[in-house]
């Protein structure tokens, strides 16, 4: 049996509305991430206020790349008006969500 400890935390902060614009913005910064099987992507939103549909649909694309590199996704501090958005779309059920 062998144990890696050596496993990253990636931490993605949004301090923007996720529109389009923020999505371009934020699609270009993550395209460098090397994620490696056990690390952690954890996304700050504690500055997002706003999420599109658009917004939403990367989520759920961030989830699954992580996922399939055998990473955990976490997501925090979301505004109460995001995180309505979370609940009635069902994606507080799909995601890590910490306060």
């Amino acid at each position: 049996m062998s144990i890696n400890d050596n496993f990253k935390t990636h931490k993605v902060y949004i301090d923007y509305s996720l529109n389009a614009s923020g999505l371009k913005e934020l699609e270009g910064s993550l395209g460098s991430l090397e994620l490696a099987v056990g690390d952690v992507v954890v996304v700050d939103c504690t500055g997002m206020e706003y999420i599109c549909s658009s917004g939403l649909r990367f989520f759920l694309k961030l989830y699954h790349d992580t996922a399939a590199k055998g990473c955990k996704m976490i997501i925090r501090g979301l505004h109460p008006l995001v995180k309505s958005v979370f609940d009635m779309s069902g994606f507080s059920h799909i995601f890590n969500i910490e306060e």
